[in-house]
């Protein structure tokens, strides 16, 4: 058994005897060369959970700058840092596997002889899982300017144990993403035919021997001749949510968010937020059984026009000003139809569709307006609502069998490249 010290860091605890503990400015250089003129003949890369990736300029997501020459020069090898939003980002770090260009905002870091480069992202993949560096951030963006980052330590041990802890994490990582990869392949595959599911039966009905008629939507097609198709705005009334500053969050009044109905089909009954909101404010934006939130704007079409309906009114809440509530007129539309009807495949081709002519992914009540609903007879939309509930529970469940499967592999990844960098596992 190896002889261990402590290592003087409280989020380490004991190393090898022969590692060293030194400064991050001890093992890295920080340069910042900027590409100027030559921004129009040099790759522009991009720091993503999935590490450095090539980004195309002409057919970019995103916000991208009129100009790119204030971004600097990466060369292969070298580790991109950021480090601001230390307590929420995604992304902390990544090795550049190519030469290019990347946003002024990141620190661009070359690794001393004494440091191997791979070895330096399995250092700071560990940093940043376990969000280690947040406490020495000192502002309100958990922010670290370079020159606290380089005054903050890291395990130096020899140049050939690095080499060995890369060899053997990579080789044993890759395992685990193949297995992590294949998972969510098949999770993907699960949400694909939940989803056609839920789009046959609430744009076909349950009955194939029904009569059908022109819906009078090509993206559509037939229906079944006994429904109707409105317009949303026929439907019920659009209100947009209530818009206050950030001191008036945080205690108070139950508070619907974007991120309540972006992941969710239905209204969690404990919403995840709070707001200080007046008497006048909660009847104006309340929440009642029924409603249909809609996500109005994100920095990609994909993410605006999701929707979650609420099944329990919740008392005295309000909702956020980044949704739009549809609440529909009495007797129209049964809330469970609502729940699978405008999580649709066609639901979304119209929204996808319209937003492309827009030049910002926000969605507007005149276009929401335009929304066509499908509306079968209300006993009949209690039919398919049944049908969904029993038949989307299974595949729900299929989906988070394999989810804890894939969070039980992350979480043994991270505890694995926590021991290996750390001496606690000898390799």
């Amino acid at each position: 058994m190896r002889e261990m010290k402590d290592s003087g860091v409280e989020w380490v605890g004991e190393i090898p005897a022969d590692w060293d503990v030194l400064r991050n400015k001890n093992t890295f250089t920080c340069r910042k060369k900027l590409v100027g003129a030559e921004s129009s003949t040099i790759q522009l890369l991009s720091l993503t959970t999935k590490g450095i990736r090539k980004k195309d300029v002409n057919n970019a997501e995103g916000k991208l700058p009129e100009s790119f020459d204030t971004y600097q020069y990466v060369q292969v090898d070298e580790l991109v840092m950021c480090l601001f939003d230390l307590d929420c980002s995604a992304v902390f770090s990544g090795i550049s596997p190519y030469f290019g260009m990347i946003s002024p905002a990141y620190k661009v870091l070359s690794c001393l002889k004494n440091m191997v480069p791979r070895y330096a992202e399995y250092w700071f993949k560990y940093v940043s899982d376990g969000r280690k560096f947040n406490h020495y951030a000192k502002n309100i963006r958990y922010t670290l300017s370079y020159e606290e980052f380089s005054s903050l330590p890291i395990l130096v041990p020899h140049i050939d144990i690095q080499k060995k802890i890369v060899s053997f994490l990579d080789s044993k990582c890759s395992k685990i993403d193949d297995i992590i990869a294949r998972g969510q392949a098949a999770i993907e595959k699960l949400k694909e035919y939940k989803l056609s599911v839920i789009t046959e039966a609430v744009t076909k009905g349950l009955n194939p021997e029904a009569s059908m008629k022109d819906s009078g939507y090509e993206f559509i097609g037939k229906i079944p001749a006994t429904w109707r198709v409105l317009q949303l705005r026929y439907v019920g009334k659009c209100q947009n949510g209530i818009s206050k500053s950030g001191e008036f969050f945080g205690t108070g009044f139950p508070f619907v968010s974007y991120s309540d109905v972006y992941k969710n089909y239905e209204l969690p009954v404990t919403t995840s937020g709070l707001i200080e909101s007046s008497e006048s404010e909660r009847k104006s934006y309340s929440v009642q059984k029924g409603d249909v939130f809609f996500t109005r704007t994100s920095e990609t079409i994909e993410e605006v026009g999701l929707t979650a309906v609420c099944l329990k009114s919740i008392e005295k809440a309000t909702f956020a000003g980044f949704l739009i509530r549809v609440r529909p007129n009495k007797d129209i539309i049964n809330p469970l139809f609502s729940k699978y009807y405008f999580r649709s495949e066609h639901h979304r081709q119209f929204i996808v569709k319209e937003m492309n002519l827009v030049t910002r992914a926000s969605l507007g009540q005149e276009l929401l307006k335009r929304l066509p609903v499908l509306l079968p007879p209300l006993h009949e939309q209690q039919e398919i609502s049944t049908y969904l509930e029993n038949k989307c529970v299974a595949i729900d469940q299929s989906i988070s069998k394999k989810q804890l499967v894939i969070d039980k592999l992350t979480e043994y990844k991270k505890s694995l490249i926590y021991e290996v960098v750390t001496g606690k596992k000898e390799v």
